[in-house]
């Protein structure tokens, strides 16, 4: 089963700088929050979302979580408050077997890579490692 969910509006609205999605297949939801981005930007990804990850959750599904926010650019500091309050609900999280960030290499991933004590939560910068860690992730 594959269901895609493309949302392409904001300010400045340009499809090359611009990503907001969520796509499903299997146990795996990749969303992706990329480009410049506004908090309009983040309420209108989070419905899609929310949306995709309430749909598996309501199948009695546990899932694996690719969270693409390489390229991520935020037009104010209030945007990374609000993804932070949006995406980390509860319920979403309870449900997730495991999470790969994907980010732009730099400090900010080797900082997150360092400090994580998590085993279910990874950083990459690379999407293909991400993907191999997630699918070899015990479910």
């Amino acid at each position: 089963m594959f269901t895609l969910i493309i949302v392409t509006e904001g300010e400045g609205f340009q499809l090359s700088n611009q990503n907001i999605s969520t796509t499903v297949s299997g146990d795996v939801i990749v969303t992706c929050l990329t480009g410049r981005v506004s908090t309009e930007d983040v309420h209108e990804w989070f419905e899609g979302f929310e949306q995709v990850c309430r749909q598996v959750i309501a199948d009695g599904r546990k899932f694996k979580l690719l969270v693409d926010r390489k390229g991520y650019t935020p037009d104010h500091f209030s945007v990374q408050r609000a993804w932070k309050d949006k995406f980390f609900d509860e319920s979403i999280l309870n449900h997730s077997i495991a999470i790969a960030f994907l980010l732009e290499e730099g400090e900010i991933l080797n900082h997150l890579q360092q400090s994580n004590t998590k085993d279910s939560v990874q950083f990459f910068d690379d999407e293909e490692q991400a993907m191999i860690w997630l699918e070899a992730y015990p479910t």
